[in-house]
């Protein structure tokens, strides 16, 4: 639902190209709902994110594009600075961690590249060692 968003977004599209794509990673926050005492009698929370028919309600929706400088420009799709300060900047605490797995896997996968190349090395070279060492043989053979 998000990416549909953003991708009929003509800001978001003109900053960033299209299509846009998504990956395999998610984070969702989802707050509010569960029992609650109102007057002393329970009650139950509704949900920040409510889950309707077929959609969701999203309260906020932003994309932080790198720019040159180093830093992020936060775009707001739905929502605003107010909506991502709510409960003391909680999103922005939780997007850090999000960012720096996002970073992780990019250099998980490089590495897992690295590491693929190394190993096809390894089997050509070991190919070729072999095919001397049958070589060597079949020419002492006849050598006899």
């Amino acid at each position: 639902m998000a990416m549909r968003r953003l991708n009929t977004a003509a800001g978001i599209l003109e900053v960033m190209g299209a299509p846009l794509a998504g990956t395999d990673f998610r984070a969702y926050v989802m707050s509010g709902g569960g029992l609650m005492l109102k007057n002393s009698k329970p009650k139950l929370r509704s949900q920040r994110s409510k889950p309707k028919p077929q959609a969701y309600d999203m309260k906020l929706l932003a994309v932080d594009i790198p720019t040159a400088l180093g830093t992020d420009q936060r775009l707001f799709l739905t929502g605003d600075e107010d909506e991502y300060k709510v409960g003391g900047g909680l999103i922005s605490e939780l997007r850090d961690p999000v960012v720096r797995a996002m970073a992780a896997t990019k250099e998980f996968d490089d590495l897992d590249q690295i590491e693929e190349e190394e190993e096809a090395k390894r089997e050509v070279q070991e190919a070729e060692r072999k095919h001397r060492e049958e070589t060597d043989k079949l020419e002492k053979a006849t050598d006899r």
